[in-house]
């Protein structure tokens, strides 16, 4: 059975997949990651983006599908060159 956390985890991901208003080219893992043995467990956005409003707009499909757990961001902005 999976955890709260990792069904938040599920619907942050589809929901970021699915959004038309993120161009492609953009790299993002959505993971479960817990603090020490006892720590409550939260979503750790990592990857790249393309741009500021694609990364902006991540973050906030993160939060509002998140409910009640953490979500920290570890995304970065660059280009393909």
């Amino acid at each position: 059975m999976a955890s709260a956390a990792q069904k938040v985890r599920d619907a942050i991901d589809n929901a970021i997949k699915a959004s038309d208003e993120i161009k492609p080219g953009n790299y993002i893992t959505v993971k479960v990651e817990k603090q020490g043995l006892f720590g409550k467990p939260f979503i750790q956005l990592t990857g790249r983006c393309t741009s500021e409003k694609d990364k902006a707009k991540v973050e906030e499909i993160a939060q509002a599908n998140a409910g009640d757990v953490k979500v920290e961001s570890s995304l970065r902005v660059s280009t393909v060159a």
